[in-house]
């Protein structure tokens, strides 16, 4: 039984933008509720509870359920042992901070009706806003 691991340093403030994120890595059916239970992927209730849950049915049959608690700061993933391993090659928060990023661009973009210019250097992606 892997245990749940709570990523306190990864903070999502803001929810439809991370409902965004998830739907963009192929997460579009999320659960939303107050304090719902995690299962694990034998489907045993675990104490760890989430305000925004995929639930393991939509991430692999091995997996567990992948959760996001709210904090005063916003929302904190909280990701099994195994799936922090193997979800998208043990990549997952790391696509998933990406792809929450990408979806801020949009927005402040958005917002000042402007439009995003990316470079690329060595590995690190840099992105101007005009407007």
């Amino acid at each position: 039984m892997s245990k749940y691991l709570a990523f306190p340093d990864l903070v999502f403030r803001d929810r439809r933008l991370l409902l965004a994120a998830l739907a963009d890595l192929g997460y579009g059916e999320v659960e939303e509720g107050e304090a719902l239970p995690l299962y694990g992927y034998r489907g045993d209730r675990r104490p760890e509870t989430a305000e925004i849950i995929v639930r393991r049915s939509h991430l692999g049959s091995a997996s567990n359920d992948l959760g996001f608690t709210r904090t005063q700061a916003g929302y904190v993933p909280v990701v099994s042992e195994y799936d922090h391993q193997t979800l998208h090659g043990g990549q997952l928060l790391v696509k998933l901070r990406t792809a929450y990023s990408e979806q801020v661009i949009r927005e402040v973009t958005r917002r000042v009706h402007g439009t995003a210019h990316r470079t690329v250097e060595g590995s690190v992606v840099k992105i101007r806003v005009r407007f």
